[in-house]
């Protein structure tokens, strides 16, 4: 493998990783500030903290690549 397919492929997967990271920290947030408000709720949360973490990991990886 050359080292500029193995620079680009270290790239892509920083880019997974961001994202998924991105993604896990907005559902975290979501669920607790949801399970603050209402214990039956939470699941509302982990989805809107799902929508917006996806929203910023694109944001934060458009920002860095694009």
């Amino acid at each position: 493998m050359k080292i500029d397919n193995l620079s680009q492929a270290f790239k892509a997967a920083s880019a997974g990783i961001e994202m998924a990271i991105s993604i896990l920290i907005g559902c975290l947030l979501g669920y607790a500030v949801a399970s603050l408000f209402d214990e039956g709720y939470g699941y509302i949360g982990l989805v809107i903290g799902a929508v917006f973490g996806l929203i910023s990991g694109t944001y934060n990886l458009y920002r860095k690549y694009g």
